[in-house]
């Protein structure tokens, strides 16, 4: 049985292509994070063994804040969970008002690309 959506409304089409677009760059950039971690992680532990120190663990430390700020499932939170004001660094809000800027320019456009279709008939 599929999880309902966590309004309990079936989410419209535009907001659930928003939401994969969405969902697909921060699988992305999840993944690129991993790439890049593997080795640093490996290196940090030889430094922490030859020299010591805490190098792995603020590696990790590193790993977990940008974890956080991608917050890959938001989407699943509940409303009453999210806060009010997100951090205006977070990536859902920067993706957001870049959705935002492109779904406004292609409506902004849509009127003038209809008006000449009319005009060139």
């Amino acid at each position: 049985m599929p999880e309902s959506t966590p309004s309990g409304d079936a989410p419209s089409r535009s907001e659930t292509a928003r939401d994969v677009v969405i969902f697909q760059v921060k699988l992305w950039l999840e993944g690129f994070k991993d790439v890049v971690l593997m080795p640093l992680s490996l290196g940090a532990a030889v430094i922490d063994l030859v020299f010591g120190g805490s190098t792995l663990y603020a590696v990790m430390k590193l790993g977990d804040r940008f974890e956080r700020w991608v917050h890959l499932y938001a989407p699943l939170e509940e409303p009453e969970s999210k806060p009010e004001d997100p951090d205006p660094q977070s990536l859902d809000r920067l993706l957001n008002e870049a959705a935002d800027g492109i779904e406004n320019k292609a409506a902004s456009s849509r009127p003038e690309e209809t008006e000449a279709s009319w005009s060139s008939s």
